[in-house]
């Protein structure tokens, strides 16, 4: 199985990256960076694209990020658009997002979900980082 990562698009592969995820029936879910700046619009943003039954804070956030069980789909994706104004005001907890990702939700699909599920399944779950420059 492919290694879960976290990966870096430009906006031209982004394009291609979209339509190839929509092609293998991945689910995506595309971070509006410009439009989430604090952690709140963060957990409601999340919680309500991927459905979950309770996003009140990081604990159920977390909980839930490494259950998706009533996500039919064994392939997942999250998009991160203008990264550089992602929680740009916030560098602790955009940090503290992106570890959670890279420590904890990455690995536990790639690996710690047989043994941590009952008939735990690993699933491909990949983040991209899109950066945008504006140039003058």
């Amino acid at each position: 199985m492919k290694k879960n990562t976290i990966s870096y698009v430009d906006k031209v592969e982004l394009v291609s990256l979209k339509e190839r995820l929509n092609d293998l029936n991945y689910f995506v879910v595309t971070i509006p960076g410009k439009k989430i700046c604090t952690f709140r619009q963060y957990l409601n943003f999340m919680g309500k694209k991927f459905k979950m039954p309770d996003y009140a804070g990081f604990a159920a956030y977390s909980d839930w990020m490494t259950d998706l069980s009533w996500i039919p789909n064994q392939k997942i994706a999250v998009i991160i658009n203008e990264y550089g104004r992602f929680m740009n005001k916030k560098p602790k907890l955009k940090s503290l997002i992106m570890d959670s990702f890279e420590d904890d939700i990455l690995p536990f699909w790639e690996k710690d979900v047989v043994q941590f599920m009952v008939g735990g399944k690993p699933r491909i779950f990949e983040v991209y980082i899109a950066l945008f420059v504006k140039l003058s």
